[in-house]
């Protein structure tokens, strides 16, 4: 009996430390891909980073499966999805891309939303008051501010559905936190939000383009201009509601004529801002 038992303790040990093991090779390949991502955001070559993000995705979930709990990588592939989505998939022309992009921003919002307090993950579908009581407990942008980014993107494109328009608040109540946290995170796009949210709707409705420049004017602050998206989001969402034509026409030629290095670490997102600023010149007829 003793020999069996010494044997059954060997064997739980050993166990024990391949798991041990296990954990910290996994939890040491997380370590490096904050980096590898950030890598990967600086690449400017559009159709080479469409073709290569859904692998980087899967390898993060295959690593995600054995520390389930790992707030930074649920944190990376929040931005992930939400990134791929926004610049592959939701103004696609392919079809049956926008049914995809649905399907990422609701994905990215919910590996967000298991980086975030248990008290906010209690409450996320349920009551208001409570909810925003919960985001008190959170000390980490990261997590809420692309849990937030991803679900506003979903209500976006699903405004047609009344349930989908009615988690708008609960959008507003997650950047508002993220706001008091850190204003400047991830280039000041807090205040990309606020821009499209008050410069996208009409005054009846809580629009004010007053609001949505004062918004978009603090984000092309923070970084002098070099991050391209605020300045195509100032096209879109003031000088359009203000009917501005040549401002219109003027920002998104300084976004188009843009040197490709002007921020080498966002190389990614100011291509993806060149090409939407090319669609929305386009569109100048019709919005005007």
């Amino acid at each position: 009996m003793k020999t069996a038992a010494n044997l059954l303790l060997i064997l739980c040990i050993g166990l024990n430390l391949g798991c041990s093991m296990k954990r910290f090779a996994v939890k040491t390949t997380i370590q490096v891909m904050e980096p590898a991502a950030q890598a990967f955001y600086e690449e400017g070559d559009l159709e080479f980073a469409r073709e290569a993000m859904p692998a980087n995705l899967k390898m993060m979930e295959g690593l995600l499966k054995s520390v389930p709990d790992d707030e930074a990588l649920l944190s990376l592939l929040a931005q992930g999805y939400c990134s791929y989505s926004f610049a592959f998939l939701e103004d696609s022309e392919k079809s049956g891309d926008l049914d995809r992009a649905k399907m990422m921003y609701k994905k990215g919002f919910q590996f967000g939303l298991r980086a975030l307090p248990e008290s906010v993950r209690a409450h996320a579908g349920g009551n208001l008051e409570k909810f925003e009581n919960a985001l008190n407990d959170i000390k980490d942008v990261a997590p809420l501010f692309w849990s937030a980014y991803c679900l506003g993107s979903w209500v976006n494109i699903n405004k047609q559905d009344v349930d989908a328009v009615g988690e708008l608040i609960r959008v507003e109540l997650m950047m508002k936190r993220a706001l008091a946290l850190d204003e400047e995170f991830y280039h000041g796009s807090i205040h990309l939000f606020y821009g499209a949210y008050f410069g996208g709707r009409p005054k009846m409705l809580g629009g004010s383009a007053e609001k949505a420049k004062e918004h978009l004017d603090k984000a092309i602050t923070l970084r002098q201009g070099r991050f391209l998206m605020p300045k195509l989001y100032y096209a879109q969402f003031y000088a359009v509601p203000t009917q501005n034509e040549e401002l219109f026409e003027r920002t998104l030629r300084e976004v188009l004529e843009a040197s490709p290095e002007l921020m080498p670490e966002e190389r990614l997102a100011n291509q993806v801002a060149k090409r939407r600023a090319a669609k929305l010149l386009k569109q100048k007829k019709d919005l005007f």
